[in-house]
Order: structure tokens, then sequence, then C-alpha cells
């Protein structure tokens, strides 16, 4: 299995939410315009609204 079938597959397991607050994250990380530590407070969001299930399926 390929690097980007993995990839949309996870993706294609997030929730509407959850890919939001992704996308917000990466956004914000390309366009390097707020300070490293709401980066990791976005990213930690982000783990923890994943559902259990997710990296399990």
């Amino acid at each position: 299995m390929g690097f980007e079938q993995v990839v949309f597959k996870f993706l294609g397991r997030l929730s509407r939410e959850d890919l939001l607050v992704l996308l917000l994250l990466v956004f914000l990380i390309f366009e390097n315009r707020c300070d490293r530590n709401f980066k990791i407070i976005l990213l930690v969001i982000f783990l923890s609204g994943l559902e259990q299930g997710v990296f399990g399926r």
C-alpha cells in the first residue's frame, strides 16, 4: 500500500470537525503566522478529538 493510499484512507475516516482543525493547523504552519505554543495547542486539540477507532480500523 502506497503512502498516498494510507493518507487518503486516514483522511477519509476523520470527522468534519477534525478535518477543519487539521487544515487550520497545516495552514498556520505554512503561513507561519502564529507562535509555536499556539500550534502545539492546536495539535493537542486535534489529537485529543480523534475517535478511538480511527487508528484501529
